[in-house]
């Protein structure tokens, strides 16, 4: 008797199961439509840069990538995701990297030595991230840089495309930073720099060029017969900032960290300073004047830092160790009374 029911309930309890995968499928795609169509274009007019790579990137990735067991991977989306998990990770990199930079400028060794395989574990996870990235662009919009432009419809295709040429690049560059550990191909980079021509530059802040002058700069081989990348850098640069936006001022500033230009690098960080202060960046897009400002207070902290011990003053990006020594002196004073009343 107890066999005849048990044969009912285990019928129910498989059809139930397969209804559910049968749900799987269709909620898949239901979350992928709006994650495309209302959560993307919703992150990159948000000016919150913390919470939209430590909260949606970290937070969505694993939900939405785990439809790609029952369905096609929404690569699209995933590129979204992956690229602010990269950004968040990379910040707690940036302030083991600091940690780091303190401690040696106090002496310290032993705490810096900590400090620097900290930043590398960081760089380490940033770059795997990255070279999810990296995957996810080949996977949405087919192989980066083989000469073939993809059909790019939407300015939000556009903006993914040109954020996964240029995610990819940085994946090269984390790995660095992470001593080469994670073994992203080395070839991404020249790759995604000849692919930046399937974008419009005017259109896109001159953040296409510029990233190509980076490349060029960075990766020995890459630039063409009479490129002259500082010069493409510039004018991307100025470009940007008549458009208000300052993407292509913290790539000419990274340009000269790289290259170990402090000059260059310094007026890059100033003109980052000078277009995000002025405010007039495109609403749509202000996830990315954020990045921009990040990054390039970063670099900013790292001067400071290695010079005196604290990063840049509150509100003064843009200034520098020696600049005017009054002005940095009454920048660092704390009104302590004013804390305690």
């Amino acid at each position: 008797m107890a066999k005849i029911l048990r044969l009912p309930l285990i019928l129910i309890v498989t059809s139930a199961l397969g209804a559910c995968g049968l749900i799987y499928k269709p909620t898949g795609a239901v979350l992928n439509h709006l994650a495309q169509d209302e959560v993307v274009p919703h992150v990159y007019a948000s000016d919150d840069l913390d919470m939209s790579a430590c909260g949606t990137g970290l937070g969505q990735t694993q939900l939405l990538g785990s439809f790609g067991r029952v369905m096609d991977a929404p690569s699209r989306v995933l590129l979204n995701t992956h690229t602010l998990a990269g950004l968040c990770s990379e910040a707690a990199a940036q302030e083991a990297q600091l940690h780091f930079d303190r401690a040696l400028h106090a002496g310290h060794t032993t705490e810096a030595r900590d400090a620097r395989i900290q930043a590398q574990r960081l760089y380490q996870r940033t770059a795997e991230r990255r070279l999810k990235v990296y995957h996810d662009t080949e996977n949405a919009f087919g192989k980066i840089g083989d000469g073939k432009c993809p059909t790019l419809g939407s300015d939000t295709e556009q903006m993914e495309y040109l954020t996964g040429l240029l995610t990819s690049v940085q994946a090269v560059l984390s790995d660095i930073r992470a001593g080469s550990s994670v073994g992203v191909p080395q070839d991404i980079a020249a790759r995604a720099a000849r692919a930046t021509h399937c974008l419009d530059n005017d259109k896109w802040w001159g953040v296409p060029n510029a990233l190509q002058a980076v490349v060029w700069l960075s990766v020995p081989g890459t630039a063409p017969d009479g490129a002259q990348p500082w010069q493409q850098l510039k004018a991307a640069a100025d470009l940007g900032q008549s458009k208000g936006m300052p993407m292509a001022a913290m790539l000419y500033a990274e340009a000269g960290y790289g290259r170990s230009d402090p000059q260059r690098e310094r007026d890059g960080i100033r003109e980052v300073a000078k277009i995000y202060n002025a405010g007039n960046g495109p609403k749509d897009y202000r996830i990315f004047t954020q990045v921009a400002y990040r990054e390039a207070m970063f670099l900013s902290d790292e001067i400071w830092t290695q010079k005196t011990g604290q990063r840049t003053p509150f509100l003064n990006l843009g200034t520098f160790p020696g600049d005017d020594k009054k002005q940095n002196d009454d920048s660092s004073k704390v009104d302590v009374d004013s804390l305690l009343n």
